[in-house]
């Protein structure tokens, strides 16, 4: 799994409330906010980290991919479930030209 570039997480947190509405006593600073992604992150499955990485691919998140019509949100995640069979895929295919094996 690659690790995505730019340092930028591609996961996006779910969020019940905008910065407009939050009460200042919730409201935290950069620093803390970067450490509950992280948290966030890593304690998502691979499976849920190799679906964020999609959703951040294509431009979307889980909010946006629920507000989105049943048809195009169908389509979305047909695209989402081709996507991870590659990557599995890959993964799990032989490389070849890593090592060779040479009888004489």
């Amino acid at each position: 799994m690659q690790i995505p570039s730019g340092g930028a997480s591609p996961y996006v947190p779910p969020t019940s409330q905008t910065s407009a509405t939050m009460t200042p006593v919730a409201k935290k600073t950069a620093g803390e906010t970067a450490v509950d992604d992280f948290r966030a992150y890593a304690q998502m499955t691979p499976a849920e980290k190799m679906r964020a990485a999609i959703l951040g691919s294509l431009d979307l998140t889980e909010d946006k991919l629920k507000a989105m019509d049943p048809k195009e949100r169908e389509k979305v995640e047909a695209k989402i479930k081709e996507l991870i069979k590659e990557k599995v895929q890959e993964a799990t295919e032989k490389k070849t030209g890593v090592a060779i094996d040479i009888k004489v």
